[in-house]
């Protein structure tokens, strides 16, 4: 699904097409329905607000002033543009902010088959109901702080829209990316902070977001596709750096994976190397399409298979029993293959080259209780593991 660059704008159109899919829908009613319901309230009220006013005033004003009213409803259809697009727009993602979440949290489920360990989808809704809420309004008072300025510079001409519209699209970037960042416990300032270091990414997304804000009816879907395309963006391009990032990280390669380990989380990535999928991590692949290599990989490297396998197992809880038997016209007697070398073995135990036997039992009984069959690991990985800490040691001796 991620085999080449994805734009910001790339990502909204993912989102897009992500809400449609089976399972999906539901998630984007009640969003949907608030959505409709928030921007009608606010246009009628506007409208029934103005022309009751535009009444007093023709009450008051000379007739050879009646000229005013065909200068005053274009200026007024502008500002309530800007108004209800912009302030209710934030209104309707605070009242919608827990559902949001949720949709969130379905799609990344649906793109990487891996689930946020939280429990009780409606349970956990009404629990975090106070919390979203707080943060919601964190969010909004930030937006405001910083919209008193640029309304000013809006009266600016040509500079004043144009920074207008980048003030818009850095909002929607942090709005709709707190969902899925948020569901990973990331906080606020966390959350701009990961968003500035990726501004081309970030501003590209808002930008598409602001746009599609001010197409008549699109603008209605607009909060479900940010939220899906949030959540896509946040998948390939900031998940990575979510979670443990230390020195001590594992690299195991066979002919079709690089899997990678981190030892203080065990938690499993890598890139495919080989085949129809190279190039991609194994995070940002759907689960269908990995099942699909290791199918290949069953015909053709059996130790691909084993690592896949183990990834499959640890990440998005698939369970295997025996390999499915193949005919032998498909079979390809697996290469012979050198044991470890020493550079392979430091990769695998995620050691430096000048590590002494200290280091390398160190890293052996980190990754060993992680990765033994009896913990829920792999049988693969640990005679990997186990081999790598034989080679090290019988090298300094």
């Amino acid at each position: 699904m991620f085999s080449h660059p994805i734009s910001g704008a790339g990502y909204l159109l993912q989102g897009l097409r992500l809400i449609t899919r089976p399972g999906i829908k539901r998630f984007v009613a009640v969003p949907l329905l608030l959505n409709l319901l928030i921007f009608s309230a606010a246009i009628y009220a506007g409208i029934s607000q103005f022309e009751g006013l535009m009444q007093l005033m023709e009450s008051r004003l000379p007739i050879w002033l009646g000229w005013l009213e065909w200068l005053i409803w274009p200026l007024f259809v502008l500002l309530l543009f800007v108004f209800v697009f912009y302030t209710f727009g934030l209104l309707a993602n605070l009242i919608a902010a827990p559902f949001n979440g949720l949709l969130a949290e379905k799609i990344e489920l649906m793109l990487t088959g891996r689930p946020i360990e939280q429990e009780g989808d409606y349970a956990r809704l009404l629990a975090e109901l106070g919390p979203t809420l707080l943060d919601e309004l964190r969010k909004l008072a930030y937006a405001l702080l910083w919209a008193v300025p640029f309304l000013f510079l809006l009266f600016v001409p040509l500079v004043g829209p144009l920074l207008w519209f980048l003030y818009t699209a850095w909002m929607l970037a942090v709005e709709y990316s707190d969902y899925p960042m948020g569901n990973h416990g990331l906080r606020f300032a966390e959350i701009r902070r990961r968003l500035r270091e990726r501004r081309t990414l970030s501003f590209g997304f808002g930008a598409a977001a602001a746009g599609m804000a001010m197409v008549p009816v699109l603008n209605f879907l607009l909060m479900p596709v940010a939220v899906a395309g949030a959540t896509a963006m946040w998948v390939r391009e900031f998940r990575s750096s979510n979670g443990y990032q230390g020195p001590h990280q594992s690299r195991v390669a066979t002919h079709y994976i690089l899997l990678t380990i981190d030892h203080l989380s065990g938690r499993m990535d890598g890139e495919i190397l080989a085949g129809p999928l190279t190039g991609r991590t194994l995070d940002a692949t759907e689960t269908g399409e990995l099942l699909g290599l290791l199918d290949l990989c069953y015909r053709t490297d059996a130790e691909s298979a084993e690592a896949l396998e183990a990834y499959l197992t640890h990440e998005r809880g698939q369970r295997f029993q025996e390999p499915p038997p193949r005919p032998d016209t498909e079979r390809t007697p697996p290469p012979d293959r050198p044991g470890l070398d020493e550079n392979e073995a430091r990769a695998i135990l995620g050691l430096a080259p000048d590590a002494g036997a200290d280091a390398i039992q160190a890293a052996h009984r980190r990754l060993i209780q992680r990765l033994h069959p009896d913990r829920g690991g792999s049988d693969y990985l640990a005679a990997k593991v186990n081999e790598a800490k034989r080679v090290l040691l019988a090298s300094r001796v």
